[in-house]
């Protein structure tokens, strides 16, 4: 660990009408750069505490090092925001020089609404919270502290705290699909945070989302893996939801249905269900030409998966025609390059109605296969496909419904992605 004496140190603070808790804030932390948010009317104190810490210290801060950022109404919230929200970029390179810059936010002094705005800003960033106390006040100790009594009582990176508001936010992030979103909120938490304990419990709920987002992209592997992370981390799931028994009965279910996914090279039922499921969630998203797009792609891999395993025809690309059915060996002779042929989704359904396989005739039944009524053909007239024509809410229910008939799948979904509602 760095010895605290080689810190460098960025304080930023607000300015009131005495001079004493502020000199000793900068006694306290010894910053290499200040910046003061006075008032107009507190802009001279400025002077009065640099004039104190140089009584102090024995040498004055140099004026290269200091900076003065007035409001302009000390009373107004939103203006006093303003002034402290464009210290942003200033903060951001102290902190990006290395891991020794840091910065401190004393909001001590100054109007409610300075303080205010400074606890509110200083929120976004990693920093410690200052707040200059003392052991005596005026008016039997309900006053203003007492000169000589000053001293820093509160120092904390906010973060330490707002790690957890920032969980809940996840949490709610996550259970309305965003996945990937849920886990870009964690790490930047993670990255502001100082308490090692918060710290973990944040990259535990980041692996969580890492998982899902993994698995929304069929990236199966990856979210195995992450599975596997946040599964050695039960005691901090433990500890962000109270009753998280049933939470991690559903990672360990996922975690080893994804793994027997990520096993897979070829079709299988799994892999269907699996582009059901996701299509659904693009749907809740209303990228209706994704959703359609997962569904044909389930279409076509439900018949690939029945071609495999009844009738040993195991690459659809290239099929070979001594494999399928007698009229249609006559049929696409033509088509036949060193005894294969490449077959399309419409294709592998007139194989399967011509073996009499209850699939391929399921297929004529839901009138998948015409070219006038189909859904299917939508999906080949839209954006992404071949055509200019988003696809709409309607033509995705109306596959959906034939799919999972055709399929024999549920239309519910039994086993969610939610998590559970922190406390």
């Amino acid at each position: 660990m760095t010895d605290d004496s080689h810190r460098h140190r960025l304080l930023i603070c607000t300015v009131g009408g005495t001079p004493e808790p502020l000199a000793k804030s900068l006694l306290h932390w010894r910053p290499e750069r200040v910046v003061f948010v006075p008032s107009n009317q507190t802009r001279p104190q400025v002077d009065a505490v640099l004039g104190r810490y140089a009584e102090h210290d024995g040498q004055p801060l140099t004026p290269g090092c200091y900076r003065v950022c007035p409001v302009d109404d000390a009373e107004n919230l939103s203006g006093c925001l303003r002034v402290i929200r464009a210290l942003d970029q200033e903060v951001k390179e102290w902190l990006n020089r290395d891991g020794d810059f840091e910065v401190v936010a004393d909001f001590t002094a100054g109007t409610k609404c300075m303080s205010a705005a400074l606890a509110l800003q200083a929120r976004r960033w990693r920093c410690q919270f200052s707040y200059v106390g003392g052991g005596r006040r005026t008016k039997e100790g309900v006053g203003v502290v007492e000169t000589g009594s000053e001293r820093v009582v509160h120092a904390a990176n906010p973060w330490d705290t707002l790690g957890y508001q920032v969980m809940e936010e996840c949490v709610e992030v996550f259970n309305h699909g965003g996945y990937a979103a849920a886990g870009e909120l964690l790490e930047n938490a993670i990255s502001k945070t100082g308490g090692q304990a918060v710290k973990r419990e944040l990259a535990t709920l980041r692996s969580l989302a890492d998982a899902y987002a993994a698995w929304d992209r069929f990236d199966h592997a990856a979210a195995a893996r992450c599975f596997d992370g946040t599964l050695k981390n039960r005691n901090d799931l433990a500890q962000i939801f109270p009753d998280a028994h049933s939470l991690i009965a559903q990672l360990e279910r996922h975690r080893n249905h994804v793994a027997q996914l990520a096993e897979s090279n070829e079709p299988t039922m799994a892999w269907v269900e699996d582009l059901l499921r996701n299509s659904e969630r693009r749907a809740d998203e209303r990228r209706y030409d994704d959703a359609v797009g997962r569904l044909y792609r389930a279409t076509e891999a439900l018949a690939q998966v029945r071609l495999r395993k009844e009738y040993n025809i195991s690459d659809t690309k290239a099929a070979p025609i001594d494999r399928l059915p007698t009229p249609l060996q006559n049929k696409w002779s033509s088509r036949c390059r060193e005894g294969v042929v490449m077959l399309g989704l419409q294709d592998i359904y007139l194989v399967l109605k011509e073996f009499g396989d209850d699939l391929g005739a399921r297929f004529t039944v839901e009138q998948l296969d015409n070219v006038e009524k189909s859904p299917l053909i939508a999906r080949n007239q839209s954006i992404l496909a071949h055509g200019f024509h988003p696809v709409g809410k309607d033509v995705y229910l109306q596959l959906h419904a034939k799919f999972c008939r055709l399929a024999s799948l549920s239309n519910a979904v039994e086993d969610r992605w939610v998590l559970p509602v922190m406390p």
